[in-house]
């Protein structure tokens, strides 16, 4: 068995590694990855570390020789059209080096209608494995947990949440359990050749959301939405990201994030973690890191 993990050192990556080490064997895992210096301490933990640049396919056919399954993470660059080539070199390659199986880590903002800056990617992505040639699984993630705790202190000093999702409800998974759920479907094959969206067992308001967050962080933070265009230029970057980030809330709002699946149990035989335990025990681990 050798299991081959892209994007092995990012943020969903390193749990997607820390999960596949309490499963498979250190000469089972190889970890394919952008900057092979950046994986030196897994390295020196005996495991396999390769070059693995998307946009270098030169790199990816040995990098993916003798794989059985393959854990694809995309880059988190945007606009969609840059990631485009991206699943292109990916595929190809993967076909080249007769990769047995895919499972391609996706978002579930891809729908045709959704206005997020970034699911035209998905969207491309998943119509371009299903006329491939390769075995493939599409698991696709909902609203990530984690970065609701670093954002908590700005919330704190605002005082208000600001999201502009007045009306929607938006669906949750943490990044572990999204790699809990990755690598039980690597270990058995009852679960490939499947589409799959992890969530948590409920979506929330935003008012609820706000309630939450006071909860875990002990000050009062209430809901006052912002329009999207304050959103956008409130937290825009020379790269315009402060407008792709407005749009993912824009889906929120007209529905498109709310999106609740058993899928999580399903796969790993437990129900995901409700989102104010989550931020709860990522608060606390802060706090006891200092």
């Amino acid at each position: 068995m050798k299991l081959t993990i892209t994007a092995a050192t990012g943020r969903l990556g390193t749990h997607v590694v820390s999960e596949a080490l309490r499963h498979f064997q250190k000469d089972e895992i190889r970890l394919a990855v952008r900057n092979p210096q950046k994986a030196a301490a897994y390295a020196e933990q005996g495991l396999e570390v390769v070059k693995a640049d998307y946009l270098q396919p030169e790199t990816l056919v040995p990098a993916f020789h003798n794989t059985e399954i393959l854990i694809y993470i995309p880059s988190i660059t945007h606009p969609s059209i840059v990631r485009v080539p991206e699943t292109e070199n990916v595929i190809t390659a993967a076909e080249r080096a007769k990769v047995k199986h895919v499972i391609f880590v996706g978002f579930f903002a891809d729908q045709d209608t959704n206005p997020f800056h970034m699911a035209p990617f998905f969207g491309y992505t998943n119509r371009r494995f299903a006329c491939s040639s390769l075995s493939y699984t599409i698991i696709k993630n909902a609203m990530y947990t984690d970065p609701l705790i670093p954002y908590l202190p700005e919330l704190q000093t605002m005082g208000k949440l600001i999201y502009p999702v007045p009306h929607g409800t938006i669906s949750f998974i943490s990044r572990a359990e999204s790699a809990a759920a990755i690598i039980k479907a690597a270990r058995d094959s009852h679960y490939l050749e499947k589409t799959y969206t992890l969530t948590q067992e409920r979506n929330y308001t935003m008012p609820e959301l706000a309630d939450i967050l006071t909860a875990v962080g002990g000050k009062k933070i209430a809901f006052s939405p912002v329009s999207m265009a304050a959103f956008a230029q409130k937290y825009d970057t020379p790269k315009g990201f402060g407008i792709v980030l407005a749009s993912l809330y824009e889906a929120a709002e007209r529905g498109l994030l709310n999106t609740v699946t058993d899928d999580f149990r399903l796969i790993t035989g437990r129900p995901a973690k409700d989102l104010r335990t989550v931020l709860t025990e990522d608060y606390a681990r802060i706090r006891e890191s200092g």
